[in-house]
């Protein structure tokens, strides 16, 4: 109900039915004027009359349809200024779309270095009863060396993914940062069960 009282406080909606009560008017009149039978005094006096009512009618149609016109292109403008935002915010949306895109891949490949770390890791492990030569402490030394080389970056990269992701407020990329953040701590600390014992 309130926007059909909006609607019709609008100059657009006023100048349409202020039209549409000029053109049933003339409607109106000119029936009635045909209908006179033009014999009497009185049928020319009310003719002149009806007339001039017709006339009155035709001016307000002429002056409405200029109102209208205006309305139109009051109207027009708003649109287009809507428009225009609309498609800022448009131009908005599909820069953020693209960059969630962009970090979430950065966040795949993350995860698939971590994987494939994680498996090093879980191949390296010796099982408890393995005694290990000082050639194999020392390739084993080597390789948690490189392991740890490699580990350090990659929890750089997530905690920088998710300082970005929280930034931008991207809940979900900034969670999935986090998890992998602390995922790779773990990892870190799990570090020292695979020091080889001297």
């Amino acid at each position: 109900m309130t926007d059909l009282i909006k609607n019709q406080n609008s100059p657009l909606v006023r100048s349409v039915l202020a039209l549409e009560n000029h053109f049933s008017e003339l409607i109106r009149l000119g029936s009635k004027i045909e209908d006179l039978g033009m014999k009497s005094d009185t049928d020319f006096e009310q003719a002149e009359r009806l007339m001039k009512h017709f006339a009155e009618h035709g001016e307000g149609v002429a002056s409405e349809v200029v109102q209208l016109s205006q309305a139109l292109t009051e109207s027009r403008s708003r649109a287009e200024a809507a428009a225009q935002l609309v498609s800022v915010r448009a131009e908005q949306l599909q820069v953020r779309k693209t960059e969630e895109k962009r970090k979430m891949e950065e966040l795949r490949l993350l995860g698939e270095k971590v994987r494939d770390l994680t498996t090093t890791l879980i191949e390296l492990k010796q099982p408890e009863d393995t005694t290990l030569s000082n050639q194999d402490r020392t390739n084993l030394s080597e390789r948690l060396a490189q392991f740890e080389l490699q580990l350090h970056p990659l929890i750089e990269e997530a905690t920088r993914l998710r300082k970005e992701a929280h930034l931008a407020k991207m809940k979900i990329l900034e969670q999935s940062a986090d998890s992998l953040s602390q995922s790779l701590s773990a990892v870190s600390k799990r570090l020292s069960q695979f020091q080889p014992l001297n």
